[in-house]
């Protein structure tokens, strides 16, 4: 009886528990989706909202902006009704496309459709308002509405403004080069962007042991940054689109090298650096602020460059309200190139082999000179100092005020007519293998101590013309050639055409080699067209001229001086 007892007890006491514990679900359940339904649409609202420093209150005139936000965090699409009832005195800057604008006396209400996705979407409007020059100081009621929800906001309105808010902000300054946190660098001269060589990078990776990259992501990094130095006396509030690109220094028309990173044009398969606008385009917001700086990248494109040089940098800053605002700054650009660099270690190692050869073989090639050669060679060598040297030591600086960078035309025919003209005579008179090397030799040590001309440039300059010149000499047989002619024997053409031409290969490498050390050393910068220019006329035209004429003078000493 006592078991049945208690049996019945348990069934009475667990009948209860189920009832109770069912009677919690469903309160909670209940609660829980009430919580949901309340919290499905969440709503706020900032006016004044600033982009820039937070400010308390407003002043009349000043043109502000209000940030609207709305979170749908249901399962259901929502289709809401957005509205903002904005007290007297405040009113849309500009005509709303999206917003309805109705007036109710002196309130104005702004209302549109807003529709929501389920799951969870949010959706957010930057309305610009304007404050009326004769709102009163006070605090201003705002009522915002999504929905059910609802918000009352208050605008504080203090002071009083003495600028016009349509007042233009400016561009003051254009500054670069910067780096990535807007510090200058003062090895760089201020509007200059210098780009880097990028022929390498393949071959740098491998030996750094990259592998195989993306040589076109590996580019798309800026290579400086500029900062735009902007007065805003209004305290305009806006977002701007800043467009920056080359323009031509002389015609004025754009020159394509900016580029936008991740923009694509209609060519969309040409990659990330493929189908830009030949212009950098970035987004940036005025905060309000009277002196703000905004900072940007700079991408380039450094193979649409061919070696730097002066242009103008556009810049310009428009939205879709008011005019736009143009600076344009003139810069400069340079191309990091290491192929001079490379010429010159050739060259250094190419004449210190020249020199070792030299110095191995000194005592034969001297013994097969005779004194009066010697004697002849140094007078070669003074003639030589007095009509090239000294002239376009000289008059050098003069050549250039009447010429500027063309003044090489004058000073060529010194360098290159009548050096070859006293070299290749001596040659036909003494056509031995070393005579290049001593008549350069007597040049240089008289300029040095005529006018200090020491300086490693020197000894490169000489050296690598003497060791080009006897080189070719000697690789074309010309020397065995002039060695067994007869005192009373002409040249044909073919051979003296073949004198021009190797004496002018020799002049344009050694030109070359020389310009190019100036480059590395002396940190001068010379234009691609520029240079093939002096190789034409002074190493071709100039050296071919003074070569003919250095043999027909040979030939007509080798008659009066004989042997």
């Amino acid at each position: 009886m006592r078991h049945m007892f208690l049996m019945k007890v348990n069934k009475g006491l667990i009948k209860y528990l189920i009832w109770g514990c069912s009677a919690i679900f469903l309160f909670f359940f209940s609660m829980s989706n009430g919580f949901a339904q309340e919290s499905e649409i969440s709503l706020s609202c900032q006016i004044p909202y600033y982009l820039g420093k937070e400010k308390e209150s407003v002043i009349p005139g000043e043109q502000i902006q209000a940030f609207f936000n709305v979170e749908n965090l249901g399962l259901q699409d929502k289709q809401l009704t957005a509205s903002i009832e904005l007290p007297a005195g405040f009113l849309p800057i500009h005509p709303q496309q999206n917003w309805q604008v109705m007036n109710q006396g002196e309130l104005c209400q702004l209302q549109r459709q807003i529709n929501l996705s389920g799951g969870y979407s949010q959706w957010f409007d930057l309305i610009p308002l304007k404050v009326n020059d004769d709102v009163v100081p006070g605090n201003y009621p705002v009522l915002i509405r999504a929905g059910d929800q609802v918000q009352r906001l208050v605008i504080a309105v203090s002071g009083t403004r003495e600028i016009p808010a349509d007042t233009a902000f400016t561009i003051d300054s254009v500054v670069l080069p910067l780096d990535k946190d807007g510090k200058t660098d003062d090895r760089l001269n201020r509007s200059t962007i210098v780009l880097r060589d990028r022929r390498w990078d393949y071959y740098k990776n491998v030996l750094q042991g990259k592998g195989a990259t993306n040589q076109e992501m590996e580019a798309i990094h800026p290579v400086t940054h500029m900062g735009l130095d902007l007065t805003n006396p209004a305290g305009q509030q806006k977002l701007i689109v800043i467009t920056t690109m080359l323009l031509d220094a002389y015609t004025h028309e754009p020159i394509p090298g900016l580029f936008t990173p991740s923009t694509t044009g209609e060519n969309a398969e040409a990659g990330a650096l493929g189908g830009h606008e030949n212009s950098l385009v970035a987004f940036a917001a005025l905060t309000g602020e009277a002196k703000q700086r905004i900072r940007l990248p700079v991408y380039a494109d450094e193979q649409l460059f061919g070696s730097g040089g002066n242009y103008l940098l556009q810049v310009t800053i428009a939205d879709e309200m008011d005019s736009t605002v143009i600076k344009e700054i003139p810069i400069k650009i340079i191309k990091q190139d290491s192929r001079a660099a490379g010429v010159v270690c050739f060259a250094v190692i190419l004449l210190a082999g020249g020199l070792f050869f030299a110095a191995c073989r000194f005592q034969r090639i001297l013994r097969t000179f005779r004194t009066r050669w010697l004697v002849t060679i140094a007078l070669f060598g003074a003639a030589a100092f007095a009509v090239v040297n000294v002239p376009s030591t000289l008059f050098g600086e003069l050549f250039h005020i009447l010429l500027g960078p063309f003044g090489f035309v004058i000073s060529g025919l010194f360098s290159s007519v009548f050096l070859y003209m006293i070299v290749m005579s001596l040659v036909i008179l003494i056509p031995y293998t070393g005579v290049i090397a001593l008549i350069s030799i007597i040049r240089m040590l008289l300029g040095m101590l005529a006018f200090g001309q020491f300086s490693p440039i020197t000894f490169l300059s000489y050296g690598i013309h003497a060791l080009f010149l006897e080189s070719f000499l000697y690789g074309s047989g010309m020397y065995r050639y002039l060695q067994s002619q007869q005192t009373g024997d002409k040249i044909p053409v073919p051979k003296m055409a073949l004198l021009a031409f190797i004496c002018a290969a020799a002049d344009c490498l050694s030109i070359y080699v020389s310009l190019q050390s100036m480059s590395v050393l002396y940190r001068m910068y010379y234009a691609d067209w520029y240079i093939e220019l002096i190789l034409l006329v002074n190493g071709l035209v100039y050296t071919a001229i003074g070569a003919f004429c250095g043999v027909l003078l040979g030939k007509r000493l080798s008659k009066v001086g004989g042997d």
